[in-house]
């Protein structure tokens, strides 16, 4: 009896050890990124990944942790000040245009999703519209959310990644970034985000408009060799209004945005002007067009294109194509919408 207990038991602790072997043996998703520098790889970055709500300036279609499930690896996240409350806030330039909340209670979310998905590595790179947070203002909300035990630190202008297994081996897999304002040497886990990565031109308003130049920071670096890069790929249309103009994400088009012809058509252009492939393809409606397989393409693996986008569940219309884009389509509005493009208008005036 007890010859047949022993040996169960060493077959279990065998298989258990088979298994934390084979995860272990996938980062990101794929074996073959595991060794591979964090630097040395291409994420789908969401922009504005909050937006997801039921308005004309959403720019994704589904909520941040069915984007992660999804498998991107990339979100930006927008820091406001709510005219409410001290909070640090989800918002456009506004939270009269679009608010999602409290950061703290996204960033708790996105804890969660690291905590259940120990071999997967994410990056936030945050946006500051309004040039008024500092580094500091991050911090509690970060610390009450317990994200911060996640935070990879990167010394100042060191551009050698560690590879994605060391940093899941080390727990540390959440890389942080913010547009201005950053101190490392009181907040170390808040990368300055232009002295490692650069961006390509956002302001794109058709498809003859993307470029392969350097837009942020003004002044392009000395080692844009050694840089990451992210490469803007989304467009906004012009609503006029009154005398001021609104600029609304164009769904309708997103399925030829994010396809070939557009998406990894830029990608390959960018990686002829630079020398290497954009590290972030930053899109709206990750999940129309082919965004996820074209990354996986840049990154030389096969996507899984039979499995269902989480997205596509929970939102069941969201994959389908338009033939006008959002801001065409506001056009023809319901009273309740007209109200709603009121009330955007006067934030613009």
């Amino acid at each position: 009896m007890f010859k047949r207990v022993l040996t169960a038991t060493v077959a279990s602790l065998f298989a258990f050890n088979v298994v934390s072997a084979q995860d272990q043996q996938a980062c990101n998703g794929y074996s073959e990124f595991c060794s591979k520098s964090y630097s040395d790889l291409t994420y789908v970055l969401t922009h504005n990944s909050y937006a997801y709500s039921a308005s004309p300036a959403a720019n994704q279609q589904c909520d941040i942790k069915a984007q992660m499930t999804d498998g991107v690896r990339a979100l930006r996240l927008s820091a406001v000040k709510s005219e409410n409350d001290t909070d640090l806030h989800l918002c456009h330039t506004s939270c009269s245009i679009l608010d999602a909340g409290k950061a703290q209670d996204t960033l708790s979310n996105i804890a969660g999703w690291l905590k259940e998905n120990p071999n997967e590595v994410l990056t936030i790179m945050w946006n500051v519209p309004n040039n008024d947070m500092y580094a500091k203002d991050f911090q509690a909300s970060y610390e009450a959310s317990g994200i911060l035990e996640y935070a990879h630190v990167q010394s100042p202008q060191n551009l050698t990644w560690p590879t994605l297994q060391e940093m899941i081996s080390s727990g540390k897999r959440l890389v942080n970034f913010v547009d201005i304002n950053a101190d490392q040497n009181t907040v170390p886990w808040l990368h300055s985000e232009f002295d490692y990565v650069f961006e390509t031109p956002y302001d794109n308003q058709n498809e003859t408009s993307f470029q392969c130049t350097i837009d942020r920071p003004e002044t392009p670096p000395a080692n844009v060799d050694q840089m990451m890069y992210g490469m803007n790929h989304f467009l906004y249309g012009q609503l006029p209004w009154g005398g001021n103009t609104i600029q609304i994400p164009q769904s309708g088009s997103a399925n030829v945005t994010n396809g070939e012809g557009s998406l990894l058509k830029q990608a390959n252009d960018c990686n002829q002007a630079f020398g290497s492939r954009p590290n972030f393809l930053i899109v709206d409606f990750y999940n129309r067009g082919n965004t996820l397989e074209i990354a996986a393409q840049l990154n030389n693996v096969t996507f899984d294109s039979s499995k269902q986008l989480e997205c596509d569940k929970v939102n069941p219309n969201s994959s389908g194509d338009n033939t006008n884009s959002a801001a065409t389509s506001l056009f023809i509005t319901t009273p309740a919408l007209s109200l709603m493009l009121v009330g955007l208008a006067m934030t613009f005036m």
